[in-house]
């Protein structure tokens, strides 16, 4: 008799979702978790009054697959606005989306970003494809922007700096396809942060599920079509198995994907007496004077993230800033944030930095985001694309794949 109809490796989003889905065709399932909590990149830790998510994360609403998730709502979540602090020179200007930020747009206008030119390219650009999933594309996002020819100012200060932390691509040699999905989501919706941290959103599925359906501390050293095997020397077995690891651990286990690119990044958090400034908007700073691409004062959108009344401040890093040692990259940082903030930053106690070296997947794949491999399904971003919504994405199908094969 087989312990579960499907046994799932991997409680991240994909396996997660991958689970609720099992269940909700009445079957059976178990999720095998080789760590001590679900969430797999999408972690959060709590220090001393403050909430730190493994990388500067944030939730869109506007992700097709938060749709079938229940009780989003539930997540209490606040909200930056739609637009950017944008650092060009030794100025900060504001750019905001007209069409969701009326009244921060008009007072962009004093301190001119984009022109209407660029305006209606931009607009153009964030509704493709008008509806669905991403669109793959044969050219790179860099193409795609040299093709548009916004101005240099709107380039180089907004799009650039923001697509290349949302994709954290330096060279945006990503496939324009996804850059296009980002910008549609991001203008369609908000960026928004749950109330206890980011892993409250795998935390929502895994109480969605059963917490009894959830393995944890429980490595899985080899899977067969069958079962699998648990560090301890445990068989657990099944009519069907999914490995919903990550891509190394995909690879470790046998998966097909044994040289999957990826990109990284670090995120620095600093806590303050007081914000530097108060508007919930992300700053992006394109001008190439530091590690830093893009830092956000959470608590402007989310207080509920430091307390005490004092400001959490986080600065993501991407490309080669990444291979710089902790302190390397701290005193980089510090000077970057002396450049932007003045001597006020001075003050700014150094929390915590996570080094995600596998943050997303550098060549996406654009699929369905899952494939079977000696009768073993495999599923995650990496065979998708790098994303929350790429994550659930092929969880569902994959779910839904292997309910067909055990129903018929």
């Amino acid at each position: 008799m087989n312990d579960s109809d499907v046994v799932i490796i991997g409680a991240g989003l994909t396996g997660l979702r991958a689970a609720l889905e099992v269940s909700r065709s009445g079957l059976s399932v178990l999720v095998v978790e080789g760590s001590d909590a679900v969430g797999g990149r999408m972690r959060t830790s709590h220090l001393d009054g403050l909430t730190l998510d493994h990388g500067f994360q944030v939730l869109l609403t506007a992700y097709p697959e938060l749709a079938s998730i229940p009780s989003i709502a539930n997540l209490n979540c606040g909200a930056f606005v739609a637009g950017a602090r944008v650092r060009i020179g030794e100025d900060w200007l504001y750019f905001s989306d007209p069409r969701r930020q009326p009244r921060e747009f008009i007072r962009s206008l004093s301190q001119p970003i984009a022109s209407i030119s660029d305006l209606i390219k931009f607009g153009w650009l964030s509704s493709r494809p008008p509806k669905g999933d991403v669109v793959a594309s044969e050219d790179s996002t860099a193409q795609e922007l040299e093709r548009i020819k916004f101005s240099a100012r709107f380039l180089d200060g907004f799009i650039k700096p923001f697509l290349r932390g949302v994709l954290l691509d330096p060279s945006l040699n990503t496939d324009s396809g996804l850059a296009k999905f980002y910008l549609k989501t991001f203008s369609r919706g908000s960026a928004c942060l749950p109330a206890v941290g980011i892993q409250a959103l795998p935390e929502l599925l895994a109480d969605s599920l059963g917490r009894q359906h959830i393995m944890l501390n429980s490595k899985v050293v080899s899977i067969r079509q069958r079962g699998v095997t648990i560090e301890d020397g445990d068989e657990i077995t099944a009519r069907n198995v999914i490995c919903a690891c990550d891509a190394l651990g995909a690879a470790a286990l046998g998966g097909p994907e044994q040289t999957t690119p990826h990109s990284s990044s670090v995120t620095l958090y600093f806590s303050a007496e007081e914000a530097p400034y108060n508007e919930p908007m992300i700053s992006l700073i394109g001008d190439g004077r530091g590690p830093i691409n893009n830092l956000a004062v959470l608590t402007n959108a989310q207080p509920s993230y430091a307390s005490g009344g004092r400001a959490l401040i986080s600065a993501t890093a991407i490309g080669s800033s990444v291979n710089l040692s902790q302190l390397e990259l701290l005193d980089a940082t510090k000077i970057q944030l002396h450049q932007l903030f003045g001597s006020v930053s001075a003050d700014w106690e150094f929390i915590e930095s996570f080094y995600i070296p596998n943050s997303v997947p550098s060549r996406p794949r654009i699929s369905d985001g899952w494939l079977e491999f000696d009768g073993v399904y495999y599923a995650g971003d990496y065979l998708s694309y790098g994303s929350q919504n790429g994550a659930l994405k092929a969880g569902r199908l994959v779910g839904q794949e292997v309910c067909r094969a055990v129903l018929g």
